[in-house]
């Protein structure tokens, strides 16, 4: 009497859409893979930067005289546009040395890479320092 061919139609279709509609809501629930290359490049670039700072020993006397904004000064011009970063000084025991913040904004909530440098003074007395740099492209 009733054709069943129709209805089984309807359903398959129904039960497509339902396929097609978790996958797409599968997809955009989680998150794509951070990209690594792109955090290994901006690693390079902060370590290369604290070592062009530390030509002829300077980094290590600019935090033996303590002056902290021209440090700033000099990590704004040598890394590229876009890149925020903080900068915290360690000495050889690991107590945090600069007394001010060495950064150009907040990285909070940024996937932040860290560059370390150690270095040293150029005086009659060495001091070594820990210089690590977290660096995250701005958003």
């Amino acid at each position: 009497m009733f054709d069943r061919r129709g209805q089984i139609r309807i359903i398959e279709s129904f039960l497509a859409i339902a396929v097609v509609f978790s996958a797409v809501l599968v997809s955009v629930t989680f998150p794509s893979a951070p990209d690594l290359s792109k955090q290994e490049s901006l690693a390079s670039i902060g370590t290369q930067a604290l070592i062009k700072l530390d030509t002829n020993g300077m980094l290590g006397n600019l935090i033996l005289e303590q002056l902290w904004a021209d440090i700033k000064t000099a990590l704004d011009v040598l890394l590229p546009v876009g890149v925020s970063f903080n900068l915290t000084i360690y000495d050889e025991i690991g107590h945090a040395v600069n007394s001010e913040v060495i950064q150009n904004s907040n990285l909070l909530g940024q996937e932040a890479v860290s560059a370390q440098y150690v270095c040293s003074t150029r005086s009659q007395t060495v001091h070594f320092f820990v210089a690590r740099l977290q660096l995250a492209w701005m958003s």
